[in-house]
């Protein structure tokens, strides 16, 4: 069986950020009384998840007041940090092949947000979970939002968190000696694979990945309008940070209907009514997209009695326009494509 999933760790496995990591954790031991680590004393003791490790040193402070210390302390050294030698490379190996890319990472979301995009390494990944102090608890849930299959999916990274997270979720675990944890704790955790960087593993991927087969990825979207008749267009990483609509892939034995109202309610917070089926688009490999993929687009007009849009990760930035102005906008072809359709029709 070839893989079609990765899931990946970012500190230690995607970006170099050990240094201010080491640093950070020494204020707060600092602030806290507690003696500071010298380096190999922390590589040889970190551990995740972070919660028990300062429960382990610090026992006596909350993890709210951490939380604010370590994100103070962290915020002024990260504009050292760089990607690992090999991350653009397995990156772009990985999009090049149209497999599926996830990140499961326990950094603070407004440090992955300026990190990634410093870095240019947002746009690769389908979805971002990020914050996870314990992914181990999370792991089951992303392979069933996402409907990914155990045994096509891997998780990549460095510490032995990462890889007994893997073993917990049944997929395979591979270990990356870039970050944190040195060989003899990685084997304890015993990875299905272990490689000194990620050119190993995209070797190995070069004999082991599924593409030519893989069947269309079926999807719903909708144009939303709200009481006063204007569309709600959001911009995405994924479409190479153009405009578009919200929508997402159906699930399985999940009714389309269904599927259009959940991945709106998940990436708006909006909830739809008066939904109809507009046209359906063979999307094939689109260029805009962040990686190769074949969709079948099931389009949709929908509306919504509120105003208040709360986006997740999926998109960045949201705009309520006219008709007439979201056309005006960076479209991707496939929203383009549906703007036209519903224009022409006689309900406008």
């Amino acid at each position: 069986m070839g893989y079609k999933n990765i899931i990946l760790d970012w500190s230690g496995t995607l970006v170099d950020d050990f240094t201010p990591v080491f640093q950070a954790t020494n204020e707060i031991f600092v602030h806290y009384g507690h003696p500071i680590m010298t380096l190999e004393e922390f590589r040889e003791n970190f551990f995740l998840p972070f919660p028990k490790f300062y429960e382990k040193y610090i026992p006596q402070a909350k993890m709210i007041e951490l939380e604010v210390h370590y994100h103070r302390a962290f915020h002024s050294l990260q504009g050292t940090i760089q990607p690992l030698p090999r991350t653009l490379e397995f990156l772009n190996f990985c999009k090049d092949k149209g497999l599926r890319l996830f990140l499961l990472s326990t950094i603070h979301k407004e440090h992955y947000k300026v990190q990634s995009e410093l870095l240019g390494l947002s746009g690769y990944f389908e979805k971002a979970y990020v914050q996870i102090m314990d992914k181990a608890a999370k792991i089951h849930e992303i392979l069933v939002d996402n409907n990914l299959h155990p045994e096509e999916t891997m998780f990549v990274g460095d510490m032995q968190h990462d890889i007994d997270t893997a073993h917990h979720g049944g997929i395979t675990g591979v270990a990356v000696l870039t970050g944190y944890d040195s060989l003899h704790k990685l084997k304890r955790s015993n990875p299905h694979f272990l490689f000194q960087n990620l050119s190993g593993l995209k070797g190995y991927l070069e004999r082991h990945v599924i593409t030519a087969d893989a069947p269309p990825i079926s999807t719903v979207g909708a144009l939303i309008f709200n009481l006063s008749h204007e569309v709600l267009m959001v911009r995405t990483h994924k479409w190479s940070n153009k405009w578009g609509i919200p929508g997402g892939k159906i699930k399985a034995n999940e009714p389309a209907e269904l599927a259009l109202k959940r991945e709106i309610l998940e990436e708006t917070g909006l909830a739809i009514d008066k939904i109809r089926f507009e046209l359906v688009q063979d999307c094939i490999q689109p260029e805009e997209f962040f990686r190769k993929a074949h969709f079948i687009l099931l389009n949709y007009s929908c509306h919504t009695s509120s105003n208040e849009v709360t986006l997740n990760d999926e998109a960045f930035e949201f705009r309520w326009v006219s008709l007439a102005e979201a056309k005006n906008l960076d479209l991707n072809i496939p929203t383009r494509v549906l703007l036209n359709h519903y224009t022409s029709q006689s309900h406008v």
